[in-house]
């Protein structure tokens, strides 16, 4: 079992001193530093290639829980692939071992949070959408007048204009334009 440290800077410190020594001192076999700056360059970040990198029974090791995402969210993420590829972890602050039968409970109560999170999601969603709604609003592309229909079908089979020319003509998409081209007679009939 390796032990692979973690070492990442924050806004709010940017120094890796502190973080890499107390990594050294817990006997990491590895430690991997990581700033700020170099994340935002780059689509993955060192910390996605260390986890695809290690093996069952591995162990990550950080000195601080933040250290490893900017949101709760990213935290449960990142302990969801943990425990499915059955590595370990340890955060020597909040004295978090999952190597240990307490440290277990640590990711079930990740799991938990995560569920917690996707139903607040879902929840917030729809409270903005009834508000919405409320007010009069209602989601979706707005409708487009008959007299729109009948100028754009108009355009195309009788004129035939090319359908960039007539979405800027209609003020409507391209992807409208084809939408209300292609229409059935019976279809056009329920609309018209």
């Amino acid at each position: 079992m390796r032990k692979i440290g973690y070492a990442r800077t924050t806004i709010n410190d940017c120094d890796l001193t502190a973080q890499i020594a107390a990594l050294e001192a817990f006997g990491c076999d590895e430690v991997v530093e990581e700033t700020n700056t170099s994340i935002s360059e780059k689509k993955t970040s060192q910390l996605d290639q260390i986890v695809q990198e290690m093996k069952a029974g591995d162990a990550l090791i950080v000195t601080q829980l933040n250290r490893l995402g900017r949101s709760t969210r990213q935290l449960t993420q990142l302990t969801e692939i943990l425990q499915a590829q059955e590595l370990h972890l340890v955060a020597l602050k909040e004295e978090i071992d999952t190597r240990r039968p307490m440290g277990e409970i640590y990711f079930n109560l990740m799991q938990g949070l995560a569920a917690m999170e996707c139903d607040l999601i879902k929840e917030r969603t729809l409270v903005g959408l009834n508000e919405a709604r409320k007010k009069g609003k209602v989601g979706g592309r707005p409708k487009i007048d008959q007299k729109t229909v009948k100028k754009i079908r108009r355009l195309y089979y009788d004129k035939n204009e090319t359908i960039q020319l007539i979405s800027s003509k209609c003020r409507v998409s391209v992807g409208t334009c084809y939408k209300y081209i292609n229409l059935s007679e019976e279809e056009l009939a329920k609309i018209l």
